[in-house]
């Protein structure tokens, strides 16, 4: 019987001679955040659970008919999430916005602006969103700019307040609604309706599982 050399086998190797290097694992998934709003009284009769779409993840509570029958879906046309109530209605509550890693949040302006009509659109632009602690300085509204923002801010006290001015993704008379740049993923940028109560979605939940 004839022995392959050692140079042989050198030479051998990528075909298959000698010891094969393990393959390289991929990396775990990240674990999914703990929210606070689980425990929250005012949903005691809903299940807790993690709704999935092709591209996000979010927590959110999942109500049965005793309890209005409310829940979260994924819509990856946004994508994003929308809010269901008894009956099929729905509303969108959370979408995301792409842009470069590096790039500002004005990046974002034009699809936002396209995804949302109003009076002012063409002009309204981002600001920090007032009232939240340390934690949410890095949130932003979409509002009126200049003589347009003197105009709604005069209107918001007369008896005679307008439309939302900058579309339904901007500042309203009622409602919570910000955008904020997804923690460790510096190229997706979130839209939260948070509505005017406590919801059953938590944002700070929100997770990419594909790219």
């Amino acid at each position: 019987m004839r022995l392959v050399g050692p140079g042989l086998c050198a030479l051998a190797l990528l075909g298959g001679c000698g010891a094969q290097a393990p393959a390289a694992k991929a990396p775990p998934a990240p674990a999914a955040p703990v929210s606070a709003l689980r425990n929250a009284p005012e949903f005691a009769g809903c299940a807790w659970r993690e709704v999935k779409g092709a591209r996000l993840a979010m927590q959110a509570f999942a109500c049965g008919p005793d309890h209005g029958g409310v829940h979260i879906e994924a819509d990856d046309s946004l994508p994003g999430f929308r809010l269901v109530y008894a009956g099929g209605e729905s509303r969108m509550v959370v979408r995301t916005f792409d842009k470069a890693a590096g790039a500002p949040l004005e990046a974002i302006l034009p699809a936002v602006r396209a995804a949302s009509p109003g009076p002012f659109t063409a002009a309204c632009a981002f600001a920090p969103a007032q009232g939240y602690d340390a934690r949410g300085k890095d949130r932003f509204v979409f509002e009126p700019t200049g003589a347009d923002k003197a105009a709604w801010e005069k209107s918001l006290a007369s008896d005679a307040p307008m439309d939302p001015p900058c579309g339904p993704l901007g500042v309203s008379i009622a409602g919570d609604r910000y955008f904020t740049v997804l923690a460790g993923h510096p190229q997706v940028v979130v839209y939260a309706d948070m509505g005017s109560e406590i919801q059953i979605f938590d944002p700070a939940t929100l997770r990419v599982i594909a790219p």
